[in-house]
């Protein structure tokens, strides 16, 4: 098979739907791995979830397995928020004020930070999504969340909802 060259649109329909059912069937069975213990409410989920899905600009959605159970998001926002943001100020404005360097440390180091000589790091990293998330427009944090909260429910396709445990967990946590 050829390879798959983004053009902004997927394949056809049925290449899509076959791709997923081949990754959905493929991974499966993988028990690497072990669920977050930095949140407690996290470790209780169980670690036989599994799904796909992939979502077309067109509306398409195509999934496979546990994609309807809805699994907490965490740092798989920060892409998200980061395209928001970039849609807002711009690609080259946002890369002039956050960074976009790979720092080849942990997600939650503070190294990266501490070394770069202008406090930019990059925006898949704990320190580069608050600097993201500094860039949210909005007069009060009621104003800003719901930025967040539209645009990534924008995303997904649905409002979002926020998990009441997960977010005690993580703030008693952090």
């Amino acid at each position: 098979m050829t390879p798959f060259v983004s053009t902004g649109e997927l394949p056809p329909p049925e290449l899509v739907r076959s791709l997923v059912a081949e990754a959905y069937e493929r991974y499966k069975t993988n028990a690497e791995g072990a669920s977050s213990r930095v949140y407690p409410v996290l470790a209780r989920v169980p670690n036989d979830l599994f799904g796909v899905c992939v979502a077309g600009t067109s509306g398409n959605v195509y999934s496979a397995g546990d994609a309807d159970y809805e699994f907490s998001i965490m740092s798989v926002s920060k892409p998200f928020v980061f395209a928001l943001v970039c849609q807002l100020l711009g690609a080259e404005l946002a890369r002039e004020r956050i960074g976009v360097n790979g720092t080849g440390l942990p997600f939650d180091s503070l190294t990266a930070v501490e070394q770069s000589v202008d406090g930019r790091t990059n925006p898949m990293v704990n320190a580069g999504a608050i600097a993201t998330t500094s860039l949210v427009p909005g007069e009060t944090a009621e104003a800003r969340w719901r930025f967040v909260h539209e645009g990534l429910s924008c995303f997904a396709g649905r409002t979002l909802g926020l998990n009441d445990e997960v977010y005690e967990s993580a703030s008693k946590t952090n």
